[in-house]
């Protein structure tokens, strides 16, 4: 029964979300605000990481067939 249990807490979704928001975490990091178009490019990032927050955060609620992801406790 433990081996359901910690089965049914791994969620293949969660865990690309979360690859995806490090990911843009590290564009963010690496962009430069002394690059040509600099700010842009981090303006666009920084609204591909609220996206990505919003969908992450939809997920845990109700990403299961209308219920809570059981992997969001992990995170």
């Amino acid at each position: 029964m433990e081996g359901e249990y910690n089965e049914s807490m791994n969620c293949q979704v969660k865990d690309e979300l979360v690859s995806q928001l490090i990911v843009l975490n590290n564009k963010l990091n690496l962009l430069s605000p002394d690059l040509v178009h600099g700010d842009e490019e981090r303006a666009e990032v920084q609204q591909q990481r609220e996206n990505l927050y919003a969908e992450i955060k939809h997920h845990r609620a109700k990403g299961h067939e209308g219920k809570p992801c059981p992997a969001a406790r992990q995170v």
